[in-house]
């Protein structure tokens, strides 16, 4: 009874088959004329500006250009924030804006008026994103700072994610989400005391494809708390990958020696898992994993190894050590970023904060692997 309720939430999975590193042909969102324009670019076209589209959609960009499975992506350029910002006169900078008036300007971002060429690039971009569907698209929009994911700055956790965007207005009011995280309290400390209160501050918007993931993980090339440079490090859980990163669950933590094929696999209580929401409504949902699944392992060890020699490849090819989301659905592997390893020793910033929980606001227990332990870790820098 227990796993038919989890194949009501994932009722394509072969639990028991391989995962494969398929590559895809060439992405629907190479078929748009040049793939680029002003206020939109698409990440499959080579010679992306971080500049432009910002860190975390550059960094999609390269590994869409090694061949690795990255679902379907655009950048809202940083171009769009700009135009918003000059046309409802918002402060560009830190040192433009005092701590009591963030609230306002937050508020500001949601409410005001989007220039008309805008609201129709987005009107556009679901548009795209809908075409020869029979259902509604299910988009996830994540944030992408110009200095995000570089090998000086990482911004994790510090900006939103919306996962499970389905309706075009809801697309706008996730990219005001985004937009307005810029302006959160600890993304603004977190630009002060590095320095950069007077960098004009920017922000682009990735919006992809949502990947229904059966199984997510992320996944480091280096141990960032032994600082071993000779195994990989994978933490994996059941559902959407916000249960690791906002730290709702014990994940399985995995070990694999880059000389060996035996992981050391040690399983978490995964006694939650974080799913899309039902049908009307979008977003996400959190719900209990059923008994029998909470202390079964999510990856074999065939499939773990798989996973940890992707790491690998992908590493080499981006020529830095590094950290890796991804999910598993349907038994493909699907990657969603790859970021340096900014802080080997004190444990990576690695968290993408999902809408409604406050970075911090979790503890780790008893045991925690990594990515919690870094989560605490980032929370109180």
């Amino acid at each position: 009874m227990e796993r038919n309720t989890l194949m009501m939430y994932f009722p394509l999975v072969d639990f028991n088959s391989f995962f494969t590193f398929a590559r895809q042909g060439a992405p629907r969102m190479a078929t748009t004329a040049g793939g680029r324009n002003r206020f939109v670019n698409w990440l499959d076209q080579p010679g992306h500006d971080r500049d432009l589209i910002g860190g975390k959609a550059a960094s999609l960009g390269r590994l869409a250009s090694l061949g690795a499975p990255v679902p379907p992506a655009l950048a809202l350029t940083t171009r769009a924030y700009a135009e918003f910002a000059g046309a409802n006169a918002l402060p560009r900078s830190v040192a433009d804006i005092t701590p009591i008036e963030l609230p306002t300007l937050r508020a500001s971002i949601m409410t005001a008026p989007l220039p008309g060429s805008i609201a129709g690039a987005i009107a556009h971009v679901h548009e795209i994103f809908a075409m020869g569907r029979e259902d509604v698209p299910s988009l996830a929009v994540r944030s992408s700072g110009t200095a995000e994911d570089s090998a000086a700055f990482s911004f994790a956790g510090l900006h939103d994610t919306v996962l499970d965007v389905r309706r075009a207005e809801d697309l706008e009011r996730a990219i005001r989400q985004c937009w307005m995280s810029l302006w959160s309290d600890r993304a603004v400390a977190y630009r002060l005391e590095r320095g950069m209160a007077t960098d004009v501050s920017n922000i682009a918007v990735v919006i992809q494809e949502l990947v229904r993931s059966d199984v997510s993980f992320v996944a480091f090339t280096s141990d960032p708390v032994t600082h071993a440079s000779d195994q990989v490090v994978i933490d994996a859980t059941w559902g959407l990958g916000e249960s690791i990163v906002c730290g709702l669950v014990v994940p399985d933590h995995i070990t694999i020696a880059n000389d060996g094929d035996q992981p050391e696999y040690v399983i978490g209580e995964k006694h939650l898992m974080v799913i899309p929401g039902d049908e009307s409504g979008g977003g996400t949902r959190t719900v209990p994993v059923p008994r029998s699944l909470r202390r079964q392992p999510v990856l074999s060890s065939s499939q773990a190894c798989e996973i940890a020699q992707i790491a690998r490849t992908v590493s080499r090819s981006l020529g830095f050590e590094a950290d890796l989301e991804g999910g598993i659905a349907s038994g493909v592997i699907h990657l969603f970023q790859a970021r340096p390893i900014t802080t080997l020793g004190s444990g990576p910033d690695i968290l993408e904060r999902a809408p409604g929980v406050e970075v911090g606001d979790r503890q780790p227990t008893a045991g925690a692997p990594i990515a919690t332990a870094s989560y605490l870790s980032m929370s109180q820098e």
